[in-house]
């Protein structure tokens, strides 16, 4: 949607360059038409208020004794946000982001190539998903060095993928396994016992080495902290983009605009709620969430607010405001389209707890990815 804008007059020295001097006026134009000052401080607020209330209510649903929730509403909450996330990726930024780049102001200036939007996405995909290899990496040595782990095996924690170790040793150690929970007996004084995980069992040609592979609770706790906080960054990243867009449009259609965003911010405040909640820290579980709810809230208030600050000088259509958008875009679109298909489709639908609802929660679960990604489907006709 494009705001009204005050057109700047910039004079060509012949008339041969008329068609060039009014494609400049129309891509430097700056200025908003029409601004409300009112109604746009007064948006501030009201999307502050309705993207709190989003990511507030599982938060609090969860922590809060006297308004708890039911664990299967939140379920369902969450699994709505996946929807949402994707969505948001796929129909909001990365359009975007093809729309700015491959705009005829930006001329010449990306290279004349179309697909700088899927490239940087791509980017932003491979960035999250060595950042987070390298975090859960790095957690998992302090993990395997605070409980007294043989050196070898904190050492080669860089093998380790999905919390998965190779435990090697001499014939002296044997692995037992039950069920989905491996038992690991070793002479030197290992656990006994790892919770939820599975073995395997390696040949060599020399002798025959039993392995286990584990990922117990704190690794599993530290890879969830690890995805909210990327997922968290890329929603802040393009909420900034929304607060901007917001701020600098008039007439009939910022009304329009508002709905849409205030819709597009409550649904995901509750994708990104329904994760913190789930966040397991050793101390100040509750505070850390709030923070991060708060930081969440306040993000796209911001964004207007800088919006508004820029509002006379505000060029949206020059080479610089163009790029800088559609670079934004095409990077949040790969956090997100990475968070939304990595860590939360596949893995929340890949889990044993998953697998062990009722068919019914199943089938509730499905409807609600699918709903998520239908309404902002729906928004995306707007916003």
């Amino acid at each position: 949607m494009k705001p009204g804008f005050h057109l700047g007059k910039r004079h060509g020295t012949g008339t041969d360059d008329h068609d060039h001097d009014r494609e400049e006026v129309d891509c430097y134009a700056s200025g908003v038409e029409d601004w409300n000052k009112g109604l746009h401080i007064g948006a501030i607020f009201i999307v502050l208020v309705v993207a709190g209330l989003g990511v507030f209510l599982p938060v609090l649903g969860h922590f809060v004794p006297q308004l708890h929730m039911p664990r299967t509403m939140l379920t369902l909450g969450k699994h709505l946000g996946t929807g949402v996330i994707i969505a948001t990726a796929l129909i909001h930024m990365l359009p975007g982001g093809y729309e700015s780049l491959n705009d005829p102001c930006i001329g010449s200036r990306m290279g004349d190539f179309s697909g700088w939007p899927g490239t940087l996405a791509i980017i932003a995909i491979f960035a999250m998903h060595l950042i987070e290899f390298v975090l859960s990496n790095h957690a998992m040595g302090k993990h395997a060095h605070s409980h007294g782990l043989p050196e070898g095996l904190a050492e080669h924690h860089h093998d380790i993928e999905g919390g998965a170790a190779l435990v090697e040793n001499d014939s002296t150690q044997t692995a037992s396994l039950h069920g989905g929970a491996g038992h690991v007996h070793m002479d030197d004084g290992l656990d006994k016992q790892q919770e939820n995980c599975d073995a395997v069992a390696v040949h060599t040609h020399h002798n025959h080495v039993h392995g286990a592979s584990f990922l117990n609770d704190d690794m599993t706790a530290e890879r969830h902290k690890i995805s909210t906080y990327i997922l968290e960054f890329g929603i802040c990243l393009h909420s900034v983009i929304i607060g901007l867009t917001l701020s600098v449009a008039t007439g009939a259609g910022f009304k329009t605009l508002l709905i849409a965003i205030c819709f597009h911010q409550f649904c995901e405040g509750l994708a990104l709620g329904s994760r913190l909640a789930e966040v397991q820290h050793r101390k100040h579980a509750f505070l850390r969430a709030v923070l991060s709810a708060t930081l969440f809230m306040l993000v796209t208030p911001i964004g207007m607010v800088i919006g508004i600050g820029v509002r006379y000088s505000y060029a949206p259509s020059s080479p610089a405001s163009l790029i800088t958008m559609g670079v934004l875009d095409s990077l949040s679109a790969g956090i997100l389209l990475y968070s939304g298909l990595v860590n939360l489709l596949a893995e929340e639908f890949g889990t044993l707890e998953f697998r062990g609802y009722r068919t019914s929660k199943k089938v509730a679960c499905f409807a609600a990815t699918f709903i998520g990604a239908g309404i902002m489907a729906l928004i995306g006709k707007w916003a």
